[in-house]
């Protein structure tokens, strides 16, 4: 149910997915009743994760319905209805080369891909734990993910892990080995370290969707929606008028984004679409609005 709209701009959301869509993997139903809900009424829902266009984000983005998976943290720009990548940016196979060199002597895990393959460098106990974020079906994670062995590869993106999984302190540390590392964009966040090519991040592929996607639509890019909980979220929260935080998202993040939702666990990210909806076209669902939060 709706009331009269106000304008014919098409709702566009780009939103984060750890910590924001869902929390170990859990997707509530009301989250998908409302990312269904702003599909149905001619909105387009846009995943914008850290995570490559593989396993997992196939499937959560059948489940939700989304046009776009915007992966790799904003090196990878998957068109789901098509079924194929249309934009992708590589980081030269020199670099990998560095990196897996100083990893191989400290003996810190990295992760890298690229549209068809996966990579890891060392054998760890914890390692299903990290590919379950990339890989839903048990028997795509087991077989996938392959070794490295110098195999030829320009990766969209690299992930740096370190000794002991979880430990910010050596995350610092290795932070400052691969310091001298050039030509790429880094990113620590709470649990990794992420390496893209030069100049990316998930602001700089929304604006490619704005301008190669979304060019023709009445929607300007400080109109759009982007939500999120990470660091990583941070440069596409602040393209909009429209950014949402999680509230269990992280200090910093809180105080870039222009609003703030519920927690991932109470569908904050439902909430957040709802408030958007009305916000910019005064588009409601026939229960009661949420009370999203303006800081």
């Amino acid at each position: 149910m709706e009331e009269k709209t106000i304008n014919n701009k098409k709702l566009i959301i780009f939103s984060d997915v750890d910590g924001t869509i869902y929390k170990n993997f859990n997707l509530l139903k009301e989250t998908i009743e409302d990312v269904r809900f702003i599909n149905e009424n001619n909105g387009d829902f846009n995943i914008c994760t850290g995570n490559p266009c593989f396993d997992r984000m196939n499937w959560l983005s059948n489940e939700l319905q989304a046009k776009y998976v915007l992966g790799s943290s904003g090196s990878q720009i998957y068109d789901v209805v098509n079924e194929k990548i249309i934009y992708s940016e590589h980081i030269d196979k020199k670099i990998l080369k560095d990196i897996i060199d100083i990893a191989s002597k400290h003996q810190f895990q990295i992760l890298f891909w690229d549209n068809e393959q996966y990579f890891y460098l060392l054998d760890k106990d914890w390692n299903d734990s990290l590919f379950t974020y990339h890989f839903k079906n048990e028997e795509i994670r087991k077989t996938f993910p392959k070794k490295y062995n110098n195999e030829s590869i320009n990766p969209v993106k690299i992930e740096i892990y370190p000794y002991d999984h979880d430990n910010e302190e050596q995350l610092q540390e290795i932070n400052k080995l691969i310091d001298n590392i050039n030509g790429v964009s880094k990113t620590l966040t709470n649990c990794n370290i992420e390496i893209l090519p030069n100049n990316l991040d998930k602001a700089s592929a929304v604006v490619w969707m704005m301008n190669n996607v979304y060019n023709n639509d009445e929607t300007k890019i400080d109109e759009i929606m982007t939500i999120g909980d990470g660091y990583n979220d941070i440069t596409m929260l602040k393209l909009t008028q429209y950014s949402y935080a999680m509230a269990n998202a992280y200090n910093e993040v809180l105080k870039t984004a222009k609003y703030y939702t519920s927690s991932v666990e109470q569908n904050g990210l439902g909430e957040a679409i709802l408030d958007y909806a009305y916000r910019l076209k005064h588009l409601y669902k026939k229960y009661m609005l949420h009370n999203i939060k303006e800081k």
